[in-house]
């Protein structure tokens, strides 16, 4: 069965990774974060490392296994082009959602750098939406590299807001 989220935005979430490294000050105070290192060494518990990067291989293909269609948000508790995922599990992580035909994943990052690097070697299926986090002026960079993804929707998360955006 599908993670259920809270978050009003989606309806379900995915975490074939878990564990992040804050690359901006919109990391600053990361509910996913905070909510993984409260189980840091909890023995057995699934965030037992805390928020240290991971492959959750063993989640890789649920989306294969939950039949009714849904809003699923990839990697709520981690960054699918973080650089220390290799470019082989994210291709993983593509094929899962191009096969899960019935399902539309959304996917977010801070890192559109290696977001386009990777859109070059990734069949980017419709049922997968792209979308960047700007918290300020600042990071609008990320939302012209958005525009060179072949993503059939595109969008933006500005949250936490931390300054004026002019898009």
């Amino acid at each position: 069965m599908a993670q259920r989220s809270t978050i009003e935005w989606t309806e379900a979430t995915w975490n074939p990774v878990t564990g992040c490294t804050k690359v901006s000050p919109g990391c600053a105070h990361c509910y996913a974060e905070t909510f993984a290192e409260r189980f840091r060494g909890v023995r057995g518990h699934p965030y037992e490392r805390g928020f240290d990067l991971e492959l959750r291989k063993a989640r890789l293909e649920q989306p294969l296994e939950w039949t009714q269609p849904r809003m699923i948000f990839v990697n709520s508790m981690s960054d699918l082009f973080h650089e220390g995922i290799p470019e082989d599990y994210i291709k993983s992580v593509f094929g899962v959602m191009r096969n899960a035909r019935g399902h539309t994943f959304q996917v977010l990052t801070k890192r559109s750098q290696r977001m386009v690097e990777m859109a070059r070697h990734l069949r980017w299926p419709d049922n997968v939406w792209m979308g960047v986090s700007v918290e300020n002026q600042r990071w609008t960079c990320r939302v012209d590299a958005l525009r060179k993804v072949p993503a059939k929707v595109r969008f933006l998360s500005c949250e936490p807001l931390l300054g004026p955006l002019r898009l």
